[in-house]
């Protein structure tokens, strides 16, 4: 199977027929839990055993060799050690088998040996055009289909969310969560060690799959106490083919949400950076710009995971940000005002008829102001007239029941309420159930009406958040007009770079200056003060009464990285005597870094005044490609967290949203009245420079930093670039 080829895969896991290979009737290996898995899971198709030593198992006939089959199956699934695996593969082929499921440990997770046997076992899939899931996974299974290919206990509730893990042992919590809970899967697949079969081929073949798209499909999920959509969770370890990947999701939010759990947050902090851009824009880092990017919720833990599937298994996202609140506790009710407004919800304001019936059927003791206050001493009777007046209410998106058992509580009869007023108004509603053995009986309820039910509050309200993070995405991006592109690059600017970086290489050079950089951002056109190499005071006196005083020298040496930390630039030069001494300075410092770079120099060069100084750059990124970075810059680029990623490829509107989005432009709009500057032309900027990283793969790194925006223009003042090696 080639990568990025999904076309075998609707046999794979829906096959019509499948051999179990290392089929075996002791109850401990997994060739007999696997059979008796896919057997008592109700699995209706063709079944063929193979077990050179065994004439038949649980009254199904052994055949000695997969070669001898009567027939050939869509899929095979090997049971054996990863040696006698290997040998396996050739024979499936030649039978004509295009779909393999390995079970077996012992591959690259071992390192040599076993690390070269998967290298051949993907030439081995790439000659024969083979789908192989695994190997080192648990299997994969299909609700719909009744086939359980795992050797773990599976999934019993069949429902309309879709997982994809790296680890079988996520896998199986989630097995018995999902048993525990009720919330049921369509598909569930292990990827183990991705030797052939990623984490992209199932998403593109999940996008291809016409009943997933199915309007009626999706209204009978809602029939059935289901959300209308098809959610995906994924628990990756790694990613392969980032750039694929982000496609991928990004078709697959349009319609549906997905979330993922992605450990690793720590390595990118380990990792030597040899620019701003590098430094800030890190591994991980770089991970959450592109999932935000394509509206991908990421997890911040496995009880995120989990919370996460059953929302959206069960419920539609809010329509707005508007919750409300009814609750038999005074303090939880307060907690929770706090933690909607740091979820990006708001509080819903309701209208004097709800507040009317509100005060009607509630004790006059009762707050009848969200969040609602239904008294310690309630009923389920009155929990009942207070769900019905705030749902009702139009401004209301969502509601949030908080319940402490009482004495009087009556637990079970206010869980089957909330099931009844879900069904009858169609508005989501999340639950806390808060305690602990008094409220079990409870949770089953909700979860039988399939009601997000919740421990702690903060958990439900997260819930709300993100869902409604995704479902206010989509509705922008239907909002929005199609996206303007960057402008072509002229053919000059192209051949002159090329030119320019060809001499570089050879030159044996891998990081430009800040001359040779600014150079090379002028072929493209990008707007900067008057810049020039000096090599006397006169020189530089020349340049300043040509372009006007105040002026900067500074060093320019690839060797130089913070020129303010090694004092090799002076601004604010007004006068030829602080030219003359500035000048001097410099020089004593330059004779240092000629030592490290003979090509360092001192440039003159025209002072940009009453501007907001901001960082722009671009990294390549192994698995993204190329990501733009954008915040506060200068010698604020440290000092202000504000680190603003996405990723490629850059059009103009993504540009202006992520300046829009940054800390910074509350001060370029015009901060308290404050001056507005520029930020049309420093849009500009930044996508000429993404023009010139996009029209070449030279660049490790390349950024501008800073970029001064001023009321009336935004000047590239200090280039910089990284070639790759």
């Amino acid at each position: 199977m080639k990568k990025g080829d999904s076309k075998n895969l609707k046999t794979f896991f829906n096959p019509k027929s499948l051999a179990i290979i290392g089929a075996s009737p002791h109850p401990e290996k997994v060739g007999h839990i696997v059979l008796n898995n896919i057997t008592s899971g109700g699995y209706q198709e063709e079944i063929f055993l193979v077990n050179p030593h065994e004439q038949e198992i649980d009254g199904r006939k052994c055949h000695a060799d997969y070669g001898s089959l009567p027939r050939t199956p869509e899929l095979a699934i090997i049971c054996v050690p990863a040696a006698a695996a290997m040998t396996l593969i050739e024979p499936i082929a030649e039978k004509g088998t295009k779909n393999i499921l390995i079970f077996s440990a012992g591959f690259k997770e071992v390192g040599g040996e076993g690390k070269e046997m998967e290298e051949k076992l993907a030439s081995l899939a790439e000659e024969h055009s083979l789908s192989v899931l695994g190997p080192n996974c648990l299997g994969f299974i299909n609700t719909p289909a009744h086939l359980n290919a795992t050797f773990g206990e599976g999934i019993k509730n069949s429902g309309n969310l879709r997982f994809i893990s790296q680890s079988g042992a996520i896998a199986t919590a989630f097995f018995d969560w999902s048993d525990y809970t009720g919330v049921g899967t369509s598909d569930f697949i292990t990827l183990g060690n991705k030797a052939v079969m990623t984490e992209n081929e199932v998403l593109e073949y999940w996008l291809g799959d016409a009943k997933l798209k199915s309007p009626l499909q999706r209204k009978k999920q809602e029939k059935e106490g289901l959300s209308r959509y098809r959610p995906i969770g994924l628990y990756l370890e790694s990613i392969v083919n980032g750039k694929k990947f982000m496609q991928l999701l990004e078709e697959t939010t349009k319609r549906d949400p997905v979330f993922i759990l992605k450990p690793g947050k720590s390595a990118a902090a380990k990792q030597a950076m040899q620019s701003h851009t590098g430094a800030i824009a890190g591994d991980d880092a770089v991970l959450e710009a592109a999932l935000r990017q394509v509206g991908v919720l990421r997890c911040e833990g496995v009880e995120d995971m989990f919370d996460f599937s059953r929302a959206f298994a069960w419920e539609n996202a809010p329509e707005g940000p508007n919750v409300a609140i009814v609750s038999n506790a005074g303090g939880p009710a307060v907690i929770s005002t706090d933690l909607i407004a740091e979820a990006g919800l708001t509080l819903a304001s309701l209208s004097p008829k709800t507040h009317k019936k509100l005060a009607a059927n509630l004790p006059s003791a009762s707050n009848i102001h969200n969040p609602i206050d239904v008294l310690g001493d309630a009923l389920s009777d009155r929990y009942a007239d207070a769900m019905a007046a705030v749902l009702a209410e139009k401004s209301v998106h969502a509601l949030l029941v908080i319940l402490t058992p009482q004495i009087m509580t009556q637990i079970s009869e206010t869980a089957e309420i909330i099931g009844k007023m879900s069904k009858k108004y169609q508005k989501p509603i999340f639950c806390s159930f808060m305690g602990g053995q008094a409220i079990t009986a409870g949770e089953e309820i909700l979860n039988k009406f399939k009601i997000p039910s919740f421990r702690y509050p903060e958990r439900a309200i997260r819930v709300m958040g993100k869902m409604w993070w995704w479902h206010a995405r989509q509705i922008e991006q239907k909002k929005k007009k199609k996206r303007i592109g960057a402008a072509e690059p002229t053919a000059n600017s192209l051949k002159q770079s090329q030119s320019f970086i060809q001499r570089l290489r050879e030159s044996g050079e891998t990081a430009l200056s800040n001359f040779e950089a600014n150079s090379l951002l002028a072929e493209w056109n990008i707007t900067m003060p008057a810049l020039k190499a000096v090599a006397s005071e006169e020189e530089a006196k020349q340049f300043a009464d040509t372009y006007g005083w105040p002026v900067v020298l500074k060093i320019s040496s690839s060797a130089i990285l913070h020129k303010t930390e090694s004092h090799a630039v002076i601004k604010d030069l007004a006068t030829e005597e602080e030219l003359s001494h500035a000048f001097k300075q410099l020089s004593v410092i330059l004779n240092k870094f000629k030592l490290i770079t003979p090509n360092s120099i001192i440039e003159a060069q025209q002072q940009i005044p009453d501007g907001v100084e901001v960082i722009v750059g671009i990294k390549h990124d192994p698995s993204f490609g190329n990501v733009l970075l954008f915040g506060a810059g200068g010698t604020m680029a440290e000092l202000i967290e504000d680190h603003n990623l996405c990723v490629a490829p850059f059009s103009r509107q993504t540009i202006a949203d992520l300046v829009s989005h940054s800390k910074i432009n509350k001060i370029l709009v015009g901060y308290r009245g404050g001056a507005v500057y520029n930020t049309e032309a420093l849009v500009g900027v930044i996508q000429r420079l993404a023009q010139l990283a996009e029209s070449t793969d030279a660049f490790e790194e390349i950024e501008i930093n800073p970029v001064i925006v001023t009321i009336d223009a935004a000047y590239a003042v200090d280039g910089r670039a990284i070639l790759k090696k």
